[in-house]
């Protein structure tokens, strides 16, 4: 990256406060000319990824000219500098939309190249008197170049020519050497595909030259048969070569005939299978049975696996040349059948490897001798000769994507006006997510929760993680959801909810995640009393529990000592007493009640006593103290993480590399994140028994306080 001096820069910036750093204003083109004098660290980011992000990713692969999936400021401002150079009225960069032609500098060769391609495009297109090209209209690949016989890129297509001869040598390139496409998309056909393929074709015609020029007896044997009959004896040779090694090395020691040939015991296993599906087995038995200098059998005795290769061996390649005649093959008549194809093979082994042999001898020459290759490198020739001019409607559709995106993309980059301003969103927004009630408008895509969690929770933020998915969509992506109003009470792993990206597409979406941070103030006051009263629940649900069990295991003991007891009077019955076991628990649970209540009881009076010598002022003081003391703690430890709540770690864990703090403030949180409300012309009507239950805590609530003040200022005033 050039180093960029700050202190040299003469331009009068203007810098605005958002985020708790300083944000350099683009206004005016001005301003986008004196961007390189800026200094990087005023930058608000120094890269971002290509992908993933609310914004063309075609246009930023532009900018990112070393294509490797970055977009870096150097980059940046080398789109800038190039978009300037081609525009006579680079104002119009601040109302984007299509590319108005009369914009396009047009005082120099590249630029007049510019507009003729930009005019050539809205012909092919369709549009020939317009004054603006959009984005789509120059990327339409498929009109601006079908509609073209030559394009530029010097590939030949088969839809591209007229003649029928053309186009089947055009097919037969593409079948044999392989294809590119042409700027339209179509299978066509280069110089080097067209080079390689008559190459292959000319290394083919010599091969066979070289074998019609020797005698045909001693290449082929067989005359136009010999391909076929040389194939039917190289299918069965190994084995043939494999049965006569046997034999011979029966005739060195006759012991060695029955293991050669093959155990018993094979035949016993497999006498109770389908002898008529193939046999690996079986197959790899000798071709006959193995004697002692014994010869191939022309007249049964071949192993049935093999009997179909062998048929061919005698038809194709034994009959034709007079060898059935005996009933055996000798060794010495299978070497000189062997030999009689020497020449053959010898040929066969310096043939070139080529793909073009299935076209046949006769069309390779056909081919060679006619003057079609001639008329495609003119065609070529002549495509190749437009390359200039079409090299410049990659410039047009580039121009086209920038004139439309580049503003969009330095408000994201140089500065973050998207993100802080309430009208608009910034390209790492991808849509809203609704969840417990409430609004986030600020969800960024996300690979990996786990990885992204791990550097997320340096922002102080309260972050949700979703996964999002939809059932005529395969796969699913996640989500990193900041929640900036509200409570965290029902915000859970589990709970389903709602995401609607940018396109307006819903997808259903499942918390699989949670980073945990204090979301408001409010929150935090009554935390200390949430974890109290959850303190309190959890322990007098195990103390009930406890006492169920309890009770229970009494009743069942006591029952089974009833029904122990002998039916006798003899003994008097013992009554009961406050020793037996189930009064004792009783009058212990009782008697413990009672020194609790006692406790209580003076305690209270202890404090009402202490209250009572204290002026009646001073009470609403006591007590707001005592809130105060209770929440003040949690309050501040929240609003300490929440004024250095951050974007920063966020985007840095999504691929940015963000050059500030970029703070998420509180009035920022309530517009990122908003709560249902009811609207004010809405008529509300509540059910009976709820209202009923409102009314009934109301009261409760209303008494308690009112007891309370009463005991105060009758303590007060005694």
């Amino acid at each position: 990256m050039p180093m960029l001096n700050s202190l040299k820069a003469e331009h009068p910036w203007k810098l605005r406060h958002s985020g708790g750093i300083f944000q350099a204003q683009l206004e005016t083109i001005e301003d986008l000319r004196a961007l390189e004098t800026l200094d990087p660290k005023l930058w608000v980011a120094l890269s971002c990824p290509v992908n993933d992000l609310e914004i063309d990713t075609k246009t930023l692969a532009l900018i990112d000219y070393d294509a490797d999936g970055r977009v870096r400021i150097e980059e940046v401002l080398q789109a800038v500098r190039w978009t300037l150079a081609r525009l006579a009225e680079p104002k119009s960069l601040f109302e984007g939309g299509d590319l108005p032609l009369e914009a396009i500098r047009s005082d120099d060769d590249e630029g007049k190249a510019l507009l003729a391609s930009t005019k050539q495009i809205l012909a092919n297109t369709g549009a020939p008197e317009a004054t603006h090209i959009s984005v789509a209209q120059s990327a339409n690949t498929a009109k601006i170049f079908g509609q073209s016989r030559y394009n530029g890129d010097g590939v030949i297509s088969k839809d591209s020519v007229e003649s029928e001869p053309l186009q089947q040598l055009i097919q037969e390139v593409i079948d044999t050497v392989g294809s590119c496409a042409d700027r339209s998309g179509n299978e066509g056909i280069n110089q080097e595909k067209l080079n390689r393929f008559f190459d292959e074709l000319q290394a083919y015609v010599d091969w066979w030259a070289r074998g019609e020029a020797n005698s045909n007896d001693e290449v082929f044997p067989l005359s136009e048969s010999t391909p076929v009959a040389f194939g039917a004896l190289t299918a069965i040779e190994a084995k043939v070569d494999d049965f006569y090694a046997r034999c011979q090395l029966a005739a060195f020691d006759p012991r060695a005939t029955d293991p050669l040939n093959c155990d018993v015991a094979l035949y016993k296993t497999i006498a109770a299978t389908d002898l008529s599906i193939r046999n690996a087995e079986i197959e790899a038995l000798p071709l006959a049975r193995v004697e002692p200098e014994a010869g191939l059998p022309l007249r049964g005795g071949i192993n049935h696996e093999w009997q179909s290769t062998f048929d061919a061996l005698l038809t194709k390649v034994i009959e034709p040349l007079g060898l059935r005649d005996d009933a055996v093959l000798s060794r010495s008549k299978w070497d000189e059948l062997k030999q009689r194809f020497a020449g053959y093979r010898k040929w066969q082994l310096s043939k070139p490897e080529t793909s073009v042999e299935k076209l046949g001898i006769a069309r390779a020459r056909e081919l060679l001798g006619g003057d079609l290759r001639q008329q495609i490198e003119a065609m070529l020739a002549e495509d190749l000769a437009l390359a200039p001019r079409m090299k410049s409607v990659d410039a047009v559709e580039k121009l086209a994507r920038l004139h439309r995106d580049l503003i969009c993309i330095l408000n994201n980059f140089v500065n973050f006006n998207d993100f802080y301003s309430k009208e608009e969103s910034a390209i790492f927004q991808a849509g809203t997510l609704y969840l417990d009630g409430r609004e986030c408008r600020l969800s960024l895509k996300v690979a990996d929760p786990g990885k992204h969690a791990a550097l997320a929770a340096l922002s102080r933020a309260f972050v949700v993680y979703c996964s999002c998915h939809r059932k005529d969509t395969k796969g699913k992506f996640y989500i990193a959801a900041v929640f900036t109003a509200g409570d965290s009470a029902n915000l859970i792993v589990g709970r389903n909810g709602v995401f609607m990206d940018r396109k307006g597409l819903l997808w259903d979406t499942t918390v699989v995640r949670i980073i945990q941070n204090p979301i408001s103030i409010g929150e935090a006051f009554l935390m200390p009393y949430v974890r109290v009263g959850q303190f309190i629940g959890s322990q007098v649900e195990k103390w009930a529990v406890t006492r169920d069990k309890a009770i229970q295991k009494q009743l069942e003991t006591g029952v089974q000592n009833v029904a122990s007891e002998k039916a006798s009077t003899a003994k008097p019955e013992k009554s009961a007493s406050l020793t037996s076991p189930s009064v004792g628990g009783l009058a212990g649970m009782l008697a413990a009640g009672g020194i609790a209540l006692g406790a209580l009881g003076a305690g209270l009076a202890s404090l009402f006593e202490t209250m009572k010598a204290l002026p009646l002022w001073q009470l609403p003081l006591i007590l707001i103290s005592i809130v105060l003391m209770i929440s003040l703690p949690s309050m501040v430890i929240a609003w300490l993480k929440l004024r250095k709540r951050t974007l920063a770690p966020l985007l840095d864990a999504s691929g940015w590399a963000v050059n500030g703090r970029t703070l998420i403030s509180r009035r920022l949180g309530s517009a990122l994140t908003k709560r249902a409300s009811i609207p004010v012309s809405a008529q509300c009507s509540f059910e009976e028994s709820g209202r009923v239950r409102k009314v009934i805590w109301l009261v409760l609530g209303l008494t308690i306080v009112a007891s309370l003040a009463g005991w105060f200022c009758l303590y007060a005033f005694l």
